[in-house]
């Protein structure tokens, strides 16, 4: 069953404004987030991931600027709306009910001289959720006791600096969920945390978004961690989606070099080979729009056309596309 889209994000463009010209960091990218889906957004650092989210809730950098595309929202009891267009109160009402962010170091994301409590609670009462103070208070410490944090009522009057990582992640979630938004974005929540901590946070994002039937994209480089908590997949690479499919076709079938190479160096549990595998190269410096594949400088299986067209999208399954010429050739 094809579910209702909560959000669409269209022919999207952004670029960097320079002196001697704009560059462009994100490259015609669609993505799609039903309303009740987790959404996995992967690739290397700097493929455009966080940059792509942050276009959502409108905090790019300040010379990061939108070129081109839409994105849509479909919130619910409201009219469709291209958020890029929103005056900054608008989207600034909007974020936290609607939309909210799980950002990445939740160190520097929460502020060092206020307890973390304090912190949840504002978000309450700026957006009018709660009456007052020692409302806020209850709802904070329920809401504490829900993502795992031990002792609420004692870790409501916490500093950040007094927490661990993972607790500090749980403040974050707590934080994003308490206006219970329909759409919760993730940018790599689980960075910096080790693997046991890593399991339980995918768990309470999991079981946030079923009990509230809350969507989520989640922003990563770890394919593990998309295999255990995503329904459809994105891969990015250099500000383009080159992939696009549930999550179980992107593991059982990936049709993308790039992807097929980043699910190549995921180590295997009980082998331990004497080199890990990598994908050769790096992610060249976006200076400009380039003509061609923009993978083809890292790719073993690149053909002439690779340096000279960009490729089209094309089906390889049911709901799976990529963008190869490669493939394109294949099915023909």
């Amino acid at each position: 069953m094809i579910k209702e889209p909560l959000l669409e994000i269209k022919d999207l463009s952004v670029s960097i404004k320079k002196a001697d010209g704009n560059i462009p960091i994100i490259k015609k990218v669609n993505i799609v987030i039903p309303r009740g889906t987790i959404v996995g957004l992967v690739g290397e650092s700097g493929s455009g991931k966080s940059m792509t989210a942050r276009t959502v809730n409108g905090i790019l950098p300040p010379k990061a600027v939108v070129t081109g595309g839409s994105v849509i929202w479909h919130g619910k009891d409201e009219k469709d709306k291209d958020l890029t267009s929103l005056k900054e109160r608008e989207l600034r009402k909007l974020c936290g009910r609607g939309v909210s962010m799980v950002f990445q170091e939740p160190m520097t994301s929460l502020n060092p001289l206020m307890r973390v409590g304090d912190q949840v609670s504002e978000v309450l009462l700026i957006h009018g959720l709660v009456k007052n103070r020692a409302e806020a208070r209850k709802k904070v410490v329920a809401m504490f006791d829900e993502v795992g944090i031990t002792e609420p009522d004692l870790r409501y009057n916490a500093y950040p600096h007094q927490l661990s990582g993972g607790m500090r992640q749980r403040v974050m979630i707590a934080m994003a969920v308490i206006c219970e938004p329909e759409l919760l974005i993730a940018d790599e929540p689980t960075t910096a945390l080790d693997v046991t901590i890593e399991a339980q946070i995918l768990k309470i994002i999991r079981n946030m978004c079923t009990a509230r039937n809350m969507s989520a994209l989640f922003i990563t480089h770890n394919m593990d961690a998309v295999a255990k908590l995503c329904d459809e997949v994105y891969v990015m690479y250099m500000g383009r989606v080159v992939e696009r499919a549930p999550v179980k076709e992107i593991f059982d079938s990936p049709a993308h070099p790039y992807t097929r190479g980043l699910l190549s160096s995921i180590p295997a549990i009980g082998n331990s080979p004497e080199y890990l595998n990598t994908i050769p190269g790096n992610i060249p410096e976006i200076k400009k729009e380039t003509k061609g594949c923009d993978f083809c400088l890292r790719c073993s299986d690149d053909i002439r056309k690779c340096f000279f067209e960009s490729p089209k999208e094309v089906m390889t399954g049911e709901g799976h596309y990529a963008s190869c010429h490669i493939l394109e050739d294949k099915l023909k």
